[in-house]
């Protein structure tokens, strides 16, 4: 194997843990992702390049954190075996001329390899490890495999890589909410997580916002929630020389401001001399470590002054939240079954076709997406289809997943609720029979569809569950008859994979209840 000598902060960072749970260490050869999956890096190619070794390693490393066991495996497989492995790789960077001699060998069948192979190479191109060709991401992006579709939309194909379906989409969301709610993610990781998909703003946008620029108005219509974000890639710009003003909901001011509060307690509990007015230039996703450099409130002002970015986070802040975002996230795929891959990349390209499929094109597009012409817009445009067929086709996994959540959360009559007495916490179905209670909040009044994908509901065990899959699906027949676009028909398959789930789990107790 080559000898490598892997940064002081991948050193550091040198024992880390699959997404099953299983560690493993960046430095030793044998890495068990799960009890089924292994990867033996002496499998490696001896010959191969060393900055390619490590950036091949690196990258399956940050992979087997933030996806399947499955995806990680086949990854490196794949890459090993048809790429480094090859009599076509000569020593050296990773080429277009390697990826395309590879194309020309491999048959209509197996060309899906190559899908794989490829979905690798973009996060690691993203990730920015070394070991690659510059300019090899246009050569990806031109690649016309079978039953794709040539140059961007095949990447939006990706299940791994290209934008979330409306249904995944659904499942971010409740998942992120309901984590936050348990603990699971920080405050500061789930305002990170909501700004960066619900604004689709570059990760050093979002880095370089301060307590400023959210603002809230009191207007005719109500109440104003504003975010004035940064712009990014302008040539000759400064840091924060331009602004662009984002409404924003109401959810997303509560969060940030929140986050906020928690900075402002933060730099005053070091700085206690420190002014309001200094304060709203303070970072909201703050440089910690710069921060404890700092020796006075006029220390503060000059760094402001002279190093503007100084105290706001950089690319391993930016690494560090998404991918602990992306470690945590439990969120189903409907496409593959797998945990889905959070990156903010990805949150970009799901705003951008999300506009697409709306009609908006051409130069809305671009001021929406931040962009100062319309030359890139083509990676949204060119495809805005979904892949995926109707949500219970390919949802085996998810679905055993999730009648597993519920199966711990049935319950067998109101006794065993959590709000047993409290008649409020009760939850009904369209004809006002009992399905099932609610354990959260009693000011909660979100209604149904909110309560099933809720992790606080306690379903009955013997409701008539069939009976609510039906009116859903009724429901959804309805609207499309009545000419609801697919935009509003897929807002139902969330509802309906987790009735579906419930149906599941309560099949599963009645069963093991008869054996008993």
């Amino acid at each position: 194997m080559p000898e490598l000598s892997f940064s002081q902060t991948e050193q550091t960072y040198s024992t880390r843990y699959s997404k099953a749970g299983y560690a493993f260490n960046l430095n030793e050869d044998v890495w068990i992702l799960d009890k089924n999956r292994t990867i033996n890096w002496r499998l490696v190619n001896q010959e191969i390049d060393k900055v390619v070794y490590e950036g091949f390693k690196l990258t399956i490393a940050r992979l087997a954190e933030e996806v399947s066991s499955h995806h990680t495996f086949n990854c490196w497989n794949y890459t090993k075996t048809y790429l480094l492995s090859s009599d076509m790789y000569q020593e050296g960077l990773i080429t277009s001329k390697l990826i395309l001699s590879l194309k020309a060998t491999l048959n209509q069948e197996n060309e899906y390899k190559l899908g794989t192979i490829r979905a690798l190479l973009r996060c690691w191109l993203e990730w920015d490890f070394k070991g690659l060709e510059k300019g090899l991401e246009n050569t990806l992006d031109r690649l016309i495999l079978s039953g794709n579709i040539k140059g961007k939309a095949v990447l939006q194909n990706c299940p791994y890589t290209g934008p979330y379906t409306l249904t995944e989409q659904q499942f971010l969301l409740v998942w992120a909410g309901n984590a936050f709610n348990i603990g699971k993610l920080t405050l500061e990781e789930f305002a990170w997580f909501y700004t960066i998909y619900a604004t689709a703003r570059r990760p050093t946008q979002i880095l370089a916002l301060r307590i400023c620029d959210l603002t809230i108005q009191n207007s005719l219509d109500g109440m104003k929630y504003e975010l004035n974000i940064p712009r990014a890639k302008q040539r000759g710009g400064i840091f924060r020389g331009e602004m662009r003003s984002l409404s924003i909901t109401e959810d997303m001011y509560l969060i940030l401001m929140n986050l906020i509060n928690e900075v402002k307690i933060k730099v005053k509990r070091y700085l206690p001399e420190i002014e309001s007015e200094d304060l709203n230039q303070i970072p909201i996703f703050l440089n910690n470590k710069n921060l404890n450099s700092v020796n006075s409130v006029e220390d503060l002002r000059d760094k402001l002054k002279t190093i503007p970015d100084f105290l706001h986070g950089g690319a391993s802040k930016h690494n560090s939240l998404s991918n602990s975002v992306s470690k945590k996230c439990e969120a189903i795929s409907e496409r593959t079954g797998e945990y889905i891959h959070f990156t903010p990349i990805r949150c970009r390209r799901t705003r951008a076709t999300n506009l697409v499929r709306h009609g908006i094109t051409g130069v809305q597009l671009a001021y929406l997406m931040d962009h100062s012409d319309t030359q890139q817009l083509k990676v949204y445009t060119a495809y805005t289809a979904e892949l995926a067929a109707r949500i219970f086709d390919k949802m085996k996994d998810a679905m055993a997943f999730l009648a597993a959540q519920f199966e711990g959360r049935l319950i067998e009559n109101e006794n065993e609720a959590l709000r047993g007495n409290d008649p409020s916490s009760r939850v009904y179905k369209s004809n006002n029979e009992h399905i099932g209670n609610c354990g959260g909040s009693p000011s909660c009044q979100a209604g149904i569809k909110a309560c099933l994908l809720c992790n606080k509901f306690q379903p009955l065990l013997h409701a008539p569950w069939d009976e609510l899959f039906l009116e859903l699906l009724e429901e959804m027949e309805q609207r499309e008859k009545d000419g609801a676009s697919e935009l509003i028909l897929r807002s139902f398959d969330l509802q309906l994979a987790h009735v579906k789930a419930i149906l599941d789990a309560c099949d599963k107790r009645i069963t093991m209840e008869e054996i008993a």
